[in-house]
């Protein structure tokens, strides 16, 4: 299993078959979201129709996709997460793992929500599987609804379900059911987490909770002067 952007996919194209008789099976992606001008915000590094690409190039070559897609941000409203369970349909992902927006210090998208409200006191569940920031218009109850019906849905489909079954590849179909075993496990307790643990309260600001933005030390996107050897360093999700 590797993890990579989905732009290091669609650029790799031409030698995706040499990853599979190297003996890669799944790679991990993050498309964090739908909107371009999200994936712009947060400083991705990719778009939407790269990430789609991706995708197909990955089911081409017979390597498994698992897709990561970050919620939580405070401008997302019910219809955001309606028109994310589409496009997330329309990608067509074989698998699907729902993470909460994570600020990092280091990162740009710190200061874009360092007024925001911790709801998460407890830095241990600061996972990116467990909402740590207050949102304005979906409460953390419906998130929760929205995220675990998407998951659902999209591992549940009929496609998802013939890939898991009867995948021709034996690692591929090994792989897939073993991410729904652990899915089955995960996905009650994560509701019941919610549900009869502590319950989530509107905290500090997140600056007064972590301290002043450390931004300037990320240089994840940054590229070497001209006519350097270096390659540019591997750029960081900003999101978690």
């Amino acid at each position: 299993m590797g993890s990579t952007r989905a732009g290091d996919i669609v650029r790799d194209a031409d030698i995706l078959h040499l990853y599979k008789r190297a003996g890669v099976i799944r790679f991990l992606m993050g498309i964090e979201s739908y909107s371009d001008a999200t994936l712009a915000a947060i400083r991705k590094g990719a778009t939407g129709s790269e990430d789609r690409e991706a995708i197909r190039l990955l089911r081409q070559h017979g390597i498994v996709s698992m897709a990561t897609y970050v919620v939580g941000f405070d401008e997302e409203t019910d219809r955001d997460y309606w028109n994310s369970l589409k496009h997330l349909l329309s990608y067509d992902p074989d698998q699907i793992q729902l993470l909460y927006v994570t600020p990092h210090r280091w990162t740009p998208y710190f200061d874009t929500v360092a007024d925001r409200r911790v709801i998460e006191p407890d830095v241990r569940k600061w996972d990116y599987k467990h909402q740590v920031l207050a949102t304005s218009r979906v409460p953390p109850w419906r998130v929760l609804l929205w995220v675990k019906g998407i998951e659902a849905i999209m591992q549940l489909r009929p496609r998802a379900l013939f890939r898991n079954l009867l995948h021709p590849d034996p690692e591929v179909r090994y792989a897939m059911r073993w991410y729904t075993r652990m899915g089955r496990r995960v996905w009650p307790r994560e509701i019941l987490g919610f549900l009869f643990g502590r319950r989530l309260r509107r905290g500090p600001r997140l600056d007064q909770f972590w301290g002043a933005s450390l931004s300037e030390h990320e240089d994840a996107l940054t590229r070497p002067a001209r006519g350097s050897s270096k390659r540019s360093p591997i750029p960081l999700v900003t999101v978690g």
